[in-house]
């Protein structure tokens, strides 16, 4: 929790701020998915759409992801149009890595490189080979506590 004092006269006002660490994890990557991928048209590019971070504060944070490539070819990682990642692997490289890359606080022209709603996580392959990505996630900092979780109510059958 982060404390903002202020002072006046003799009185010291503290005013608290939640300040936790949450995480977004692609529960859809888990099993990994490869670029190129031949069977999708254009299916060198794989976007996620319309995820959300709920309390996000405009803050760095860190996005985690595994690759396992063949050949030499180039991925790049953007979220909202900030670019995270562009990387050319070679053959001296191993197979297997793990990534974590800082997610800046804003992209250039100073709009927030999270946003609350709606956001955009495009991994992209160029090149000759392919990578298998997985086991994505992004951690970020939020002033919300507790997750909302949506309840659905149904008319029970007579």
């Amino acid at each position: 929790m982060a404390a903002s004092t202020v002072v006046s006269g003799t009185r010291t006002l503290v005013l608290e701020e939640t300040r936790v660490t949450r995480y977004v994890a692609f529960a859809e990557t888990a099993g990994g998915f490869t670029l190129p991928d031949p069977a999708r048209p254009g299916g060198s590019d794989l976007t996620f759409e319309g995820f959300e971070f709920p309390g996000v504060i405009e803050s760095p944070s860190v996005i985690f992801f595994r690759t396992r490539h063949t050949g030499r070819p180039t991925f790049s990682v953007s979220l909202n149009t900030a670019s995270l990642t562009i990387f050319t692997f070679t053959d001296a490289d191993p197979p297997e890595r793990s990534w974590h890359e800082i997610i800046p606080a804003d992209r250039p022209g100073g709009s927030p490189s999270l946003q609350a709603q709606n956001n955009q996580l495009i991994f992209g392959v160029t090149g000759d080979g392919t990578v298998t990505f997985g086991d994505v996630v992004i951690f970020y900092t939020s002033n919300e506590l507790t997750v909302k979780v949506p309840l659905v109510i149904t008319a029970a059958k007579a």
